[in-house]
Parts: structure tokens; C-alpha cells; sequence
């Protein structure tokens, strides 16, 4: 039988490939041939710094713009805007996120700041609003423009500001709590793991891990099942209160980057602070903790059974770490480090943890 192959038995990419002429006798392409007229979708576009210089940065009422810089990427791009007054960054979102959800982020940071909570906040564009849009190769991309943040906290960390933390963060779930405006802001649960997270760790799991997780997630089950999804235990929250995103401002801590902000639960707000004092803070931890406490409590009650749940929303925040970074693996492959054993080293945290509990899933 011989091999040769009709022109509609060749797959469209090759016939566009074979058009495109090797000229052996010159040694040259001939691209006179028209290229292939299927367009692929994009897994990630950097947006043209001087189109968002152009098109973007003018919607906002900041005066004498001399630069929009590229900064940073992740499941959000970065640009820093120099103007004569201030420097502003520029964060321009992914899809799924929809510009009603980054405009709801920026209108309830903005009810914070007029409640005198210390936030960073988005700036209004001069219609008012603060999202704009871009449509990218890979579909719509909301923008934010924010005012520079303060400084990080420094690397010895006082119980004072750990109760102004407390504090605040107590303030920001009561004023959740009695605003009425209908937010379209997603909610956080173990459903949006198990179907927004789990699935990318497993791309990147053992066997031997994957398997672990699913057992995990079937320890997290009934305890999360036990709180109420309704105020106060369950409400709008930051979603995602590390330690880098709490900025050392005059006069005390700044909330910043409420990209994860979310309808969860009270606690696993909390859990997350605790979780990253492991981090960042270990020798300081329970210390810190508890002026944590403190300061919360001064404000509101604090959830109940929080201390019982811990090792519980411990492992659901190293689910959701996991899971939020392997998605946006491949944009940060070649633009920042990353060890190979980063998802089993997330598992061996995990396992910790349990080992700790009176009856863990092992």
C-alpha cells in the first residue's frame, strides 16, 4: 500500500505548514504562502505597556504620568505607574474573573477606607467606576489601579500590631456584616477546592499524595459542615490574610490586596493568619497568635470552636495554597523559582499537621 495522502485527508495545520515553500536551490522560505487561519487561544498575554500607558492609565484622574512599567505576573499582571504626584500600580486580572467581581472588590475596600479602616485602596476612574477592560487574546481582563502600598511588616514582628491586626480584621467582618450591598463576589468552600483546586494538584501530585489528599478532603468534610454558613461565622472576608499582604503603615497595619476576597468562613480568615505566622514568624508564633486573638475579641466574639478547627483549616489552606499555585504554574515557569518537590514538600506540611490531631485520617 502506498502512503500517499489526500489534500483532504492532511490535517489543516499541516496544509498550512506545507504551503509555506523551502527553497533548497536559495536556501530560502518562501512566506508568500497565506498562513493558517485558525486563531489559538492564549494561556497567557502580557498587555503592551504603552497601549495600557495609552488607553488605560488616561482613565484615571492621575496627573503628569511619566511611565507604566511591567512588574510582575502570577493569576494577576502587574504594572507601576510613575506619575509627578505618586507612584500607582496597575493590576490587570485573569479570566474567569469578570470585571463586576474586581469592581465589587475595589467599591467594598473603598467602604472600608470611609469607615477609617486602614486599607489600600483602588482609584476611581474619572467616570466614576473603578474597573476597566481589556480584551486580551485569552478574553476580557478587568483592570484595577491601586495607590502604592505601605512598606512589609518588619522581620520582628510586636504583639502590638498584632492586636491592631486583630482589631482590624474584626472591623472589616462586622462592617461585612452589616453592609447591604448585593456584591457579586464569589464564596470559598471545600466545593471551590475540590473543583478549582484539587484538579491542578493532581497534574502534579504522586500516587501516593493524591490519594492522601483525597483523604484529607474527606477528614475536612463534616467538620466544615458543622459551621454555619451565615453571619457571624460566615461572610464576606479578605480570603487570603498572609503576612505580605498586611503592610506597616503610619499609624498602624494595612489591609492590602483583596484579590481573594470572598463569602467564607470567619475562621478560615483567621486560620490563614496563623498559617502564615508558621511562615514567616515561627518562633513568634503563639505569642503572635494570641495578641491576634486579643485584638479580635476586643471587637467581636471570636468563632467558635476556631482553636478545636485549626488543624482543619490549617489543611484546607495548604489545599488552597497548592491548588492556586499549580493552576498558575505554567505562567510562572521562567519568571520566578520553583522547586520540583513543591507540591509532595505541601503534603509532607499536611501530614504534620495531622500528626498532631487525636485521630488523624492516616
Amino acid at each position: 500500500m502506498g502512503s500517499h495522502t489526500t489534500q483532504s485527508d492532511t490535517p489543516p495545520c499541516l496544509r498550512a505548514a506545507s504551503a509555506v515553500e523551502w527553497s533548497m536551490s536559495s536556501g530560502r522560505m518562501d512566506a508568500s504562502a497565506e498562513p493558517m487561519d485558525t486563531r489559538f487561544p492564549s494561556q497567557s498575554s502580557v498587555l503592551d505597556e504603552s497601549a495600557l500607558q495609552d488607553r488605560v492609565v488616561g482613565e484615571y484622574p492621575i496627573r503628569s504620568v511619566r511611565s507604566c512599567h511591567f512588574l510582575s505576573r502570577g493569576d494577576a499582571d502587574i504594572y507601576r505607574v510613575i506619575s509627578a504626584g505618586a507612584n500607582y500600580y496597575l493590576k490587570v486580572y485573569r479570566p474567569p474573573k469578570k470585571r463586576t467581581h474586581v469592581e465589587s472588590e475595589a467599591v467594598f475596600v473603598a467602604r472600608l477606607a470611609e469607615a477609617g479602616l486602614p486599607v489600600v485602596r483602588a482609584v476611581r476612574r474619572r467616570d466614576g467606576a473603578f474597573a476597566s477592560l481589556a480584551l486580551a487574546s485569552e478574553g476580557l481582563r478587568p483592570i484595577l489601579m491601586f495607590e502604592e502600598a505601605p512598606p512589609p511588616l518588619p522581620r520582628e514582628l510586636s504583639t502590638k500590631r498584632m492586636e491592631a491586626l486583630g482589631r482590624t480584621i474584626a472591623r472589616v467582618h462586622g462592617l461585612a456584616d452589616s453592609d447591604p450591598t448585593p456584591y457579586d463576589l464569589p464564596s470559598f468552600d471545600l466545593k471551590t477546592v475540590e473543583t478549582e483546586r484539587v484538579p491542578h494538584i493532581r497534574r502534579f501530585a504522586t500516587e501516593e499524595d493524591r490519594i492522601f489528599m483525597e483523604t484529607v478532603v474527606e477528614w475536612i468534610r463534616p467538620q466544615l459542615s458543622e459551621i454555619q454558613r451565615a453571619s457571624p461565622e460566615w461572610g464576606i472576608c479578605h480570603s487570603d490574610l498572609v503576612l505580605s499582604n498586611v503592610r506597616d503603615g503610619e499609624g498602624g497595619v494595612y489591609l492590602f490586596d483583596f484579590g481573594s476576597i470572598a463569602r467564607t468562613y470567619r475562621e478560615f480568615e483567621l486560620g490563614v493568619v496563623f498559617w502564615s505566622l508558621g511562615h514567616r514568624y515561627l518562633n513568634q508564633r503563639e505569642e503572635l497568635w494570641g495578641a491576634l486573638l486579643n485584638g479580635y475579641e476586643a471587637v467581636r466574639s471570636l468563632p467558635s470552636g476556631l482553636a478545636a478547627r485549626l488543624p482543619m483549616l490549617l489543611s484546607l489552606r495548604e489545599l488552597a495554597f497548592l491548588g492556586g499555585n499549580a493552576a498558575t504554574l505554567p505562567l510562572r515557569l521562567g519568571t520566578e523559582p520553583f522547586e520540583s518537590t513543591f507540591i509532595h514538600d505541601g503534603f509532607v506540611r499536611i501530614r504534620s499537621i495531622l500528626s498532631e490531631v487525636d485521630e488523624p485520617p492516616l
